[in-house]
């Protein structure tokens, strides 16, 4: 008779014989088997004739492990949230950079959720004005434009949206190192053989002072950014499966279009999620929401597969 011990080998549960160290031949210990024993920390006999019986490791005088806790995964754990609270930590984040509090900010996620809208209005509503206070742009950005955007509005919140080509970019990369730092003098440099202008044509210094703040807003999923970005940044992730997005957008609803009766607006929500059901690629955001609930408020004779020619992604 032998006698095998359940073990854990990159994750995968086998019996290994306790004297020779052999594992277990494919189909002598059933999974159930191993899996029961490992929870109740017994050993597995094996007979000649192939029967298994189990028996307290302790008893059997063999030291056996505990099993190790089986850790959650994040991404189980962020499938799960309340879409209203990933936008009222968004909130409050931001309003950590428009305080001074923290110097920046990575909101990343898929499009039409939203991020910018609330990112702005945020500030908005806490006094500050765009191009004063604030300045707000989109798209690409090279390493010198960087550099000049920083030093032309150095003691402002700068909100970067969509410029992802930043973080493909050494050199980009490097001068936002130096902005985002947490040391009180945050000097930033651009070393060149020929000077840097500005708008206006003057030549710019090889480096200055960064006392402002930095908000990027992204649809690049936060693994495949710079860690030094990350590690020094809040980060607010707002990206939703298809479940939370529908959860979303009827959280939002009333307040949308508010020129759109509810009742269409209703009808739209409800034959996206026909839609959703019955065809793969369909885009579930809040911008083809809107597409959806503009057609249900027009009457159109039908208004489903008009909703799919608009808002079902091209094969």
């Amino acid at each position: 008779m032998n006698v095998f011990e359940p073990v854990r080998i990159k994750g995968k549960l086998f019996g290994k014989n306790v004297k020779s160290g052999e594992i277990a031949a494919k189909g002598v210990i059933r999974d159930i088997q191993l899996r029961n024993a490992e929870k109740n920390r017994e050993v597995l006999f094996v007979a000649t004739n192939g029967r298994v019986t189990r028996m307290p490791a302790a008893e059997a005088g063999v030291a056996v492990k505990a099993p190790e806790p089986t850790k959650m995964s994040f991404m189980t754990v962020r499938e799960k949230r309340d879409p209203q609270e990933m936008f009222t930590n968004l909130e409050r984040l931001t309003k950590m950079v428009g305080r001074g509090i923290q110097p920046s900010l990575l909101v990343t996620g898929g499009a039409g959720t939203g991020k910018t809208h609330l990112v702005k209005q945020t500030l908005a509503d806490m006094g500050l004005d765009e191009s004063t206070d604030f300045v707000h742009f989109k798209g690409r950005a090279t390493p010198a434009g960087l550099f000049i955007t920083l030093y032309e509005n150095s003691d402002k919140i700068i909100v970067l949206d969509d410029c992802d080509s930043v973080f493909k970019d050494d050199d980009a990369v490097n001068i936002l190192k130096g902005a985002l730092d947490s040391y009180d003098s945050r000097k930033i440099s651009y070393i060149t053989s020929k000077p840097l202008k500005d708008s206006d044509g003057n030549e710019l210094p090889r480096h200055f002072e960064f006392t402002g703040r930095v908000i990027f807003i992204s649809n690049i999923d936060q693994s495949k950014l710079d860690e030094a970005i990350r590690s020094r940044s809040f980060v607010a992730d707002i990206e939703m499966t298809q479940d939370q997005m529908f959860t979303r957008i009827e959280q939002l609803m009333p307040k949308m279009e508010t020129r759109i009766p509810i009742a269409a607006k209703t009808q739209a929500l409800q034959l996206m999620k026909e839609l959703n059901a019955e065809f793969s690629g369909l885009d579930v955001n809040l911008r083809s929401f809107i597409k959806a609930a503009r057609i249900c408020a027009m009457g159109f004779d039908n208004p489903k597969m008009m909703i799919a020619e608009q808002i079902i992604q091209a094969s």
